[in-house]
């Protein structure tokens, strides 16, 4: 078993990328675990393949060879005139199906080969067409494609699962690749060949839809559990005839505990509650010949402390305009924009995803979430200053994207290597707004970071100046344009509501009156507070099983539609608002009223934690049949949606749980182009560790946690959704750099409108893209949870 330790040390402390470790992972398992039943060939059909895009394509009886430049001069056909947001084109090759039935089979299973020179993370992309009762790709181009990143250029064998996958008329096969730009725009070949092209019955493929655990498996928390807080497994109680089970360490019983039966919206489960062990150590669970791989009972500083190393390298790789070794140079120098006679650069800061576009606010959220993880880990002086550090990288990119009275550089649509020679075909130019809300929320998490540091930290009393004067020009901006917010939908906050806007504003409006003492902003966070308190509903709703609901925000104070997230989530600003109000001002006369509606706000969490029982995900949220007639929110909501939307979100509701007149609750949001919940149950379990902090609320701490077990294994597929942290980890859509440990998705799906979890093995965007937002959230919730148990205290 690899040494952790000694890895981030060899990696100079994450200055580096740690190394990939593939043998706990989902491909690896799912080649050791296949039984072949059957196998039909598609080799006999290689000289029926068609050239597509770009390049050439070059055939043999046996093989298929994709061949092309990594960059041209020009766009490829059908490209937008100015490059945003394309790549250099594809080349790809097309093998027409004659409309067959593919049902018997489930996996794909197929030889590649590279020699491509100077090319960063050698890759291809495997699309299936189906035009049976349910269309592959779908309307949005997401379901039914599948990126492979290469293990290095021999040839290896490769298989996807298309077990979960509408396939009774299939229609064609497409690989390709895309011409992407190459290592320091050193002359570049991409050149893959395909062979050995089969279609398998594998016997023991595995479901990727619904809440049934997978088949003689015990699912549970490979990030461990804490003393204090829950601690159970689940089973699916159809596969095992035993009562018990077995908490072990080292081969001797620990503890043994009845095999509960419970049965919930989500079908009948068995669960292994071992709640009463406290001792800490190193266990595993048994249930007659099945065992769980070993996890540990500790205090979260020690359960998370590997993962916030592999987050803070998952982070660092995905630098913009800085060398990162063995993956890129020197990046995107070329990426300017004019302003006021002179040129902008915005290359620094963190690549998106597993595009490389730049997102500004996004950058900033990171930095504040590195900074705050520092802060909890001060006794680990090499993680500190190595989260210290990166944050700073951060910090650069923020005051150089800072313009004039409010203007910023706020993001570019990039998805390829560069040139960085400014002036030539391929540069991107990125955008400049003056967005009143933008403003508010980065100079909010400068003012957080800055409360963080020590009193004689170097560029303190700069950053104190520079918030100073960009609340200025946020306010003066929000003088004139009130709550409209008007960037373009591609920027991180194009969703952002009235009340989202009004937690905003008073959360850093606190934290200035916290650094500054002075009464101004002590009264705007006062008016701004009880504002955003009127889109909270407080009389409550009556349900059917006679509960009356209260705690939750609206969009608004006209209370029509409800706040929820399906995309970008800033939950935790509501508990932030909370947080830092009662912190900047313990004994205003509204103290009492305020904590009494944080504790309505926390009994709503509360009540959204039952919905999907025995699994710890939070629901997304309470929706009203109605809300897609409010058209301004709706499309504000949602990005690039069909004409179909519209009639799409009745459907999806209605697979939803009816609690009350016209009243649902989703376990996964409403959604359509744009799908993954990590980000949303990240920043709900931010929201409910701050509120059990503030609140003295352990069952909401207790579902913080549980938020982070769900992404590392306690989930219907025993998946790990970090490479590299727990087991059973798949590859993800991190298609520019590659595979990276600590990376993480956008979170767990849903197939078309159907409201139960999703995760096929295909890894294309949304879903399964690569996302620095919520390894930022991640840091966030875990530094939120250490606070908790390290006793820190709110006034």
């Amino acid at each position: 078993m690899r040494d952790f330790k000694q890895d981030v040390k060899a990696s100079g402390y994450i200055h580096r990328p740690l190394p990939l470790d593939s043998s706990r992972s989902f491909e690896k398992q799912q080649l050791e675990k296949e039984a072949i039943a059957n196998r039909r060939s598609l080799t006999d059909n290689f000289q029926n393949w068609q050239q597509r895009g770009r390049g050439e394509i070059k055939q043999t009886e046996e093989t298929v060879t994709l061949l092309s430049a990594t960059r041209y001069d020009t766009w490829a056909k059908g490209a937008p005139e100015d490059g945003d947001y394309v790549n250099f084109g594809e080349v790809g090759a097309y093998l027409p199906i004659p409309r067959e039935d593919w049902s018997e089979f489930t996996q794909i299973k197929l030889d590649i080969a590279a020699e491509c020179v100077n090319v960063i993370n050698p890759n291809i992309t495997i699309t299936l067409e189906n035009d049976g009762e349910i269309k592959i790709p779908d309307i949005y181009n997401r379901e039914g494609t599948h990126v492979i990143n290469l293990e290095g250029q021999a040839k290896r064998t490769y298989v996807l699962d298309i077990s979960n996958l509408p396939r009774d008329v299939v229609t064609g096969i497409r690989i390709f690749t895309g011409a992407n730009g190459s290592y320091m725009n050193l002359q570049g070949q991409l050149s893959y060949t395909i062979s050995s092209l089969f279609l398998e019955q594998n016997q023991n493929s595995t479901s990727a839809k619904g809440w049934k655990v997978p088949s003689q498996e015990i699912v549970f928390s490979h990030i461990g559990y804490h003393p204090d807080y829950s601690k159970t497994a689940i089973i699916n109680s159809e596969d095992f005839t035993a009562t018990t089970f077995d908490l072990k360490s080292e081969d001797t019983v620990i503890f043994q505990g009845e095999i509960k039966k419970a049965t919930t919206e989500n079908g009948t489960f068995g669960v292994l509650d071992f709640s009463t062990v406290k001792e800490l150590g190193t266990y595993y669970l048994q249930i007659a010949d099945t065992k769980t791989p070993n996890f540990q009972i500790g205090a979260v500083s020690t359960l998370k402390s590997d993962s916030i190393w592999k987050s803070l390298n998952f982070i660092f790789c995905e630098r913009c305009g800085c060398p990162v070794h063995g993956i890129h140079g020197t990046c995107h120098e070329d990426l300017t924009v004019e302003y006021k006679d002179s040129l902008v650069s915005f290359n620094g800061g963190w690549h998106d995803a597993g595009d490389l576009s730049q997102q500004l606010v996004q950058t900033a959220e990171v930095t504040s979430s590195l900074f705050e993880a520092a802060e909890t880990v001060k006794d680990q002086p090499d993680l500190y200053l190595r989260l210290i550090e990166e944050g700073e990288w951060g910090i650069d990119f923020i005051l150089k994207t800072r313009l004039d009275e409010g203007d910023r550089v706020t993001s570019a649509g990039i998805t390829r290597w560069t040139d960085n020679r400014i002036g030539t075909m391929d540069d991107a130019v990125p955008r400049i707004h003056n967005s009143p809300y933008d403003n508010f929320l980065i100079t909010g998490l400068l003012a957080k970071i800055i409360k963080s540091l020590p009193r004689d930290y170097a560029m303190r009393a700069q950053l104190l100046q520079v918030v100073k004067e960009d609340y200025q020009y946020a306010f003066a901006g929000f003088k004139k344009t009130g709550f409209k917010h008007e960037p373009i939908f591609w920027e991180h906050t194009y969703n952002t509501s009235k009340s989202l806007f009004l937690a905003t504003m008073s959360w850093t409006a606190a934290l200035m009156y916290q650094l500054t003492a002075e009464e101004t902003y002590q009264e705007q966070m006062t008016e701004w507070f009880d504002e955003l308190l009127t889109c909270q509903e407080q009389t409550g709703l009556k349900l059917f099983d006679g509960t009356i609901l209260k705690g939750m925000f609206y969009r608004d104070e006209t209370h029509k539609v409800f706040q929820h997230f399906n995309h970008q989530a800033r939950e935790h600003l509501y508990a932030l608002a909370f947080e830092e109000v009662l912190t900047a001002s313990p004994k205003h006369a509204k103290a009492e009223k305020w904590l009494e509606r944080a504790n309505e706000y926390g009994d709503y969490l509360d009540y959204l934690g039952q919905f999907t029982d025995p699994y710890p995900m939070y629901a997304s949220g309470i929706y009203r049949e109605d809300e897609w007639q409010d058209k301004e929110s709706f499309y504000r909501q949602h990005l690039l949606v069909d004409d179909e939307a519209e009639v799409s979100y009745q459907e999806q509701l209605k697979q939803g749980i009816k609690i009350g007149d016209g009243l649902y609750i989703k376990r996964f949001p409403v959604w359509f182009s744009f799908r993954g919940n990590n980000g949303i149950l990240l920043s709900m379990g931010k929201s409910a560790a701050v509120l059990g902090r503030l609140l003295n609320r352990p069952a909401l701490l207790d579902k913080g946690h549980q938020q982070l077990q769900w992404m590392v294994g306690k989930n219907p597929f025993g998946q790990s959704m970090i490479y590299g942290e727990g087991y059973n980890y798949p590859q993800q859509y991190s298609v520019s750099s590659g595979e990276l440990t600590g990376e993480m998705p956008v979170g767990m799906q849903t197939f078309g409108n159907e409201d139960q979890p999703y995760w096929p093995q295909f890894n294309n965007a949304t879903y399964k893209e690569v996302w620095v937002g919520v390894a930022g959230k991640w840091l966030s919730l875990v530094a939120e949870l250490i606070k908790s148990e390290k006793g820190y205290q709110f006034h």
